[in-house]
């Protein structure tokens, strides 16, 4: 039985069809948020959403009956918790001032694509498994930030307290000026002196350059991390394909070799 459910589970169509109903319960969460739409054709949505509950459930029993007598493997894979945590919140009696929990719910469950498709997990867990270095990178803009913030409303502060006024607003105006959205006016408004273009141009190429780049390298690197690590786990796998499929050519040439001989065996009586 266990084969059964982990042929089940494993085949492309099985797989294709869970991928189309996340992307239908997608659409469905999407046309939730037109009231007078959803509101007129509600008990369509009500039974629509049963169907997908169900689907998902049933998906959810098989992938955890494929493990068969050890059941408690498939919460070993965060994928896995992930996909039971987002079916299993439907059960809950949430109604009344909670249900914006079951709606929040149906968004969530648009996130189960990063589980189903492969290449997109595999992007999702280079961005979780870059979290860790992307603080370290994230505390040095901080700093950046606070520091040309002080320089900021030291040199900037009086003549232009819009912008300028105290730290929280001189980091604020910065924000706006590493996402080079309309930077060049907030310079231009603090005056001619060459002190000014020297402050901006700088911050420029500390957070826009070198910073956000430094964030572009982690992920890079925690892709390929993820990409080292699935290869991996999918090393056992293929070699016990690849040591298949050398036994199955080893046993077909012998066949083959037996089929000759049995027909030369036929053709000449002799050679018996």
């Amino acid at each position: 039985m266990r084969n059964v459910f982990r042929r089940i589970a494993d085949s492309k169509a099985f797989q294709t069809f869970i991928l189309f109903t996340i992307i239908f319960a997608s659409i469905l969460a999407g046309l939730h948020t037109y009231a007078e739409f959803s509101g007129k054709y509600q008990p369509l949505f009500l039974f629509l959403e049963e169907v997908i509950l169900a689907v998902f459930t049933v998906e959810i029993l098989i992938r955890i009956a494929a493990f068969w007598a050890k059941p408690w493997d498939f919460f070993r894979s965060s994928w896995n918790l992930f996909d039971f945590a987002v079916t299993a919140v439907f059960y809950l009696p949430f109604g009344g001032p909670f249900a914006v929990v079951l709606r929040l719910a149906r968004a969530i469950r648009v996130l189960r694509l990063a589980t189903t498709l492969p290449r997109l997990q595999l992007i999702t867990g280079a961005l979780i498994k870059s979290l860790p270095s992307m603080a370290y990178v994230a505390l040095l803009l901080f700093i950046v930030f606070y520091v040309y913030g002080i320089i900021g409303n030291v040199a900037f502060g009086a003549n232009d307290p819009q912008y300028f006024g105290n730290l929280h607003t001189s980091m604020l105006t910065l924000f706006k000026v590493v996402t080079l959205e309309d930077w060049i006016h907030i310079m231009d408004a603090q005056g001619s002196s060459v002190l000014v273009p020297l402050y901006f141009i700088t911050f420029i190429l500390l957070g826009t350059m070198i910073i956000l780049n430094l964030f572009i390298g982690v992920i890079l690197a925690g892709f390929e991390e993820v990409k080292a690590e699935m290869a991996e786990q999918e090393g056992p796998r293929r070699r016990k394909k690849a040591t298949m499929r050398s036994e199955l050519n080893d046993v077909a040439v012998q066949l083959a070799s037996i089929r000759k001989r049995l027909d030369r065996l036929a053709k000449d009586p002799a050679e018996k």
